[in-house]
């Protein structure tokens, strides 16, 4: 089977570390909801989740090419963040019109003891910019639909970059540097926007994972 692609369209900044141990995941006493930790999951039981609960929050470690980390399942099949994934749009990025609603891209991108400037560029070189703030977190909002490479500036050094980052319409997408890794706590859907039949239940994760 395909990988499944996915989507964070409303990332949180509630800490995973602080929320109280329920069942398989935990709970966020801020919205009263379980958080699922997908590393507990195998792909195919990520997407009966999701079809079963379209409003599913989750707790998600994403790679550098997208890839989010999952317990072993069905050969290779892999659950890929769409925003975060190399040559994702083929041809043209989509055009900015009223109504195409503005997207975003937001994400952590921590260096102790300073701000970096973080910087989206789309394929006509527009700039759009902000800097990272309380535990390198930044959101850049106001992005017309297209495709963006993602600087992160340093006081020193060159520039790291993330390429390719496509933002949909109303969208906002969660991205990170290109050398580590990212922790997202947030909603969950599956790119196609499909879900599960009513009343469905959804799965537990294998036992022992």
């Amino acid at each position: 089977m395909p990988d499944l692609r996915v989507s964070f369209p409303e990332p949180c900044d509630e800490r995973w570390e602080e929320m109280a141990p329920s069942g398989c995941g935990r709970l966020c006493a801020r919205c009263d909801k379980v958080v699922h930790d997908l590393s507990r999951y195998d792909a195919d039981e990520v997407e009966a989740l999701l079809r079963a609960d379209p409003d599913t929050c989750v707790r998600a470690e994403i790679g550098p090419d997208g890839a989010v980390a999952l317990r072993p399942g069905r050969a290779g099949r892999r659950l890929v963040a769409a925003a975060l994934s190399a040559g994702l749009l083929s041809g043209a990025p989509a055009l900015a019109k009223p109504d195409h609603p503005a997207g975003a891209i937001s994400g952590r991108y921590e260096i102790k003891g300073e701000r970096v400037r973080v910087v989206a560029v789309d394929l006509a070189g527009r700039r759009y910019r902000t800097h990272t703030g309380l535990r390198g977190r930044y959101r850049i909002g106001g992005l017309p639909p297209g495709t963006y490479t993602l600087k992160f500036e340093e006081t020193c050094g060159e520039p790291s970059t993330v390429p390719n980052v496509v933002v949909g319409a109303g969208e906002t997408v969660v991205s990170t540097d290109p050398e580590s890794r990212c922790i997202v706590v947030g909603r969950l859907l599956i790119e196609d926007g499909k879900a599960a039949a009513a009343g469905a239940a959804p799965p537990e994760p294998a036992s022992g994972a």
